[in-house]
Order: structure tokens, then C-alpha cells, then sequence
């Protein structure tokens, strides 16, 4: 790897992250070694087990590298929307770039099957399905309302109505620590899928169940140690 590879995916981890940082407390791996090492696994199967006799729920799902592969769009921006070149991250803070994916509507992501094996059980239940991601709106767009992304996921997936997203600008809001917590809160949501660590961390901020999302092996978006805080694992997620 190029040493402006090694340099990008280091300060993407800085630029992306914004809740505070916890060690990690168990062995976990990345979705890229070669061995897979012992964490506690679920599978769809499972999560639908430990539901049984249980009401349906609100559950909540991030969308990049957990919904979909979108690194395509986040490579793209590293080359046509930076604004400092001694920051290769720096497009992140252009709201053209961000602009750029909303109008787009993610027509370019690749749906990722093991996100539809979960909202096909979920649905099935009777759940209510939430999107909360970190991005940024298009410029003047308010939260939760109708977007081309929301049209295009619930295309992707087959959806039976319409899922508005929540944007968190990647920022903490409402007095928490991590800037999903506040919306997983706001939709009484029961249990968060997520890749990243701050997906867990929001999630037990708030006091629910939180089940990491493995990445996919090529995303541009730096690993996380599936299971570093003993949390469930979705099993072969990272597709």
C-alpha cells in the first residue's frame, strides 16, 4: 500500500469518528484477516429466535458499509472534492460533495445481501425499520423527509413503505457522547446494526442492543474490530 494510502485511511479514522474513543475489551477481528477469530457470532436466524414471543419493535440500521457499499462515491470524492491537499479527508467538509451524493441518491452503492436478509426477518416480525447515518444532508434538506436515498433504499431492498433518513452530520446532539444516540433514542429504537465502533458505542449509550455490521473487505472506510467489545457479531455480513 502506497504510503498516501496508509496516510488517508489514518486521517479518514480522525476525520469520521467523533465520539469519544474506548479500548477495546475483547479479542474481536478485522473483517480482512485471514482468520476469523472467535466472537460471539449471530446470524439472522438467531436474532429472529431471541425475538420470538416479543411485540414487534423499532429497530434502526447505518447505511454505508451496513446497508450498502458506497466506497465507490467516498473515492471519488478524494479526488474531485478535496479542499486542502495536505488533507486527504477533506472533501468530507464539502457540502458539494455531500450535495453530490444526495442528488445522486446512491444509485452507484451496491445493496449489500446481508442487509436484506435482516429487514426481510424484521419485516416479517412487523417491526419498524429506521435509517441513521452520519452523513451530511443535501444543503437546505431537513431530516427526515422524502430524498432520492430513501426512494433508492427502499428500492434496493424491496421495502413496503418509504424509510426517511436521519441525517447526524457525524455530530453529537441532545447531550450525548456518539451522534447516533439521540436518534436511536428519539425513535425508541430496540436494537442498531452498525460497522462502525461508534454504532455499538451509540447504542449502548442509550442502553439497547447493539449488533455490528462487518465492513466489506475493499471499503475505503478503515476496519473496526468486529466484536472488540463483546458485542454481537452478524456472521458473513460483510457482503
Amino acid at each position: 500500500m502506497k504510503k498516501v494510502s496508509l496516510l488517508f485511511l489514518t486521517l479518514a479514522t480522525l476525520a469520521m469518528a467523533k465520539g469519544p474513543k474506548v479500548p477495546y475489551t475483547h479479542q474481536g477481528f478485522y473483517s480482512t484477516d485471514n482468520v476469523q477469530k472467535a466472537v460471539h457470532f449471530v446470524s439472522v436466524e438467531d436474532i429472529e429466535n431471541s425475538l420470538k414471543g416479543q411485540p414487534p419493535i423499532n429497530v434502526s440500521f447505518d447505511i454505508d458499509d451496513t446497508l450498502v457499499h458506497s466506497s465507490g462515491y467516498f473515492r471519488y470524492g478524494q479526488d474531485h472534492f478535496q479542499t486542502d491537499s495536505k488533507n486527504p479527508v477533506s472533501y468530507l467538509y464539502n457540502q458539494k460533495f455531500w450535495d453530490f451524493v444526495s442528488k445522486s441518491g446512491d444509485e452507484l452503492s451496491i445493496p449489500k445481501k446481508s442487509a436484506q436478509d435482516l429487514i426481510n426477518m424484521h419485516l416479517k416480525r412487523g417491526d419498524r425499520i429506521f435509517f441513521i447515518t452520519g452523513r451530511t444532508p443535501l444543503h437546505g434538506q431537513k431530516n427526515y423527509t422524502s430524498t432520492r436515498l430513501s426512494r433508492t433504499l427502499k428500492r434496493f431492498f424491496n421495502l413496503p413503505y418509504e424509510v426517511y433518513v436521519e441525517y447526524t452530520r457525524d455530530t453529537p446532539t441532545g447531550g450525548y457522547k456518539y451522534d447516533k444516540s439521540y436518534y436511536i433514542k428519539k425513535h425508541d429504537v430496540a436494537i442498531h446494526y452498525g460497522d462502525s465502533d461508534d454504532d455499538i458505542l451509540a447504542a449502548r449509550e442509550v442502553g439497547i442492543r447493539g449488533i455490528r455490521v462487518q465492513r466489506a473487505y475493499n471499503s475505503t472506510n478503515p476496519q473496526k474490530m468486529n466484536g472488540g467489545y463483546g458485542e454481537e457479531v452478524l456472521i458473513n455480513s460483510a457482503w
